[in-house]
């Protein structure tokens, strides 16, 4: 966890353990599948919240928020921009990392007036093992 001390971050259990706990993970996981599986390191939900935040932050993750309204996690592994791609029957996540949108975004900031700043694309289909 060396990562975490690049980043001054204190290497403390709980953390270690909510990133393994995404890394371990194809399909993102919600605050509360997290806290399931950290239960012997006695983290509380508040804990998980910050500790993603902070992972959020330094773009170790990324929150995707699902079909039902919940707001899940997933590990980022590629250090620049990228997007993920949802699989529609079993949940499996992968990162994307082209984009393809920043020629769209141009023009529209020429019509609309505005700067974008920034944009986030969540994209959905089937894997290849639910299209069989």
């Amino acid at each position: 966890m060396s990562s975490l001390r690049a980043a001054g971050l204190r290497v403390t259990p709980q953390r270690r353990a909510i990133l393994q706990a995404l890394e371990a993970s194809d399909r993102p996981l919600s605050v509360e599948d997290i806290r399931q599986r950290l239960e012997q390191h006695g983290s509380g939900v508040p804990t998980i919240y910050r500790n993603l935040q902070s992972f959020v932050a330094m773009g170790w993750a990324e929150p995707i928020l699902g079909p039902d309204q919940i707001m899940r996690f997933v590990r980022c592994r590629s250090g620049c921009h990228h997007h993920h791609l949802q699989c529609e029957g079993c949940g499996r996540t992968v990162e994307v990392e082209t984009c393809g949108v920043e020629a769209s975004l141009a023009s529209l900031q020429g019509t609309s007036g505005f700067k974008v700043t920034r944009h986030h694309l969540q994209l959905f289909g089937l894997c290849p093992d639910c299209q069989k």
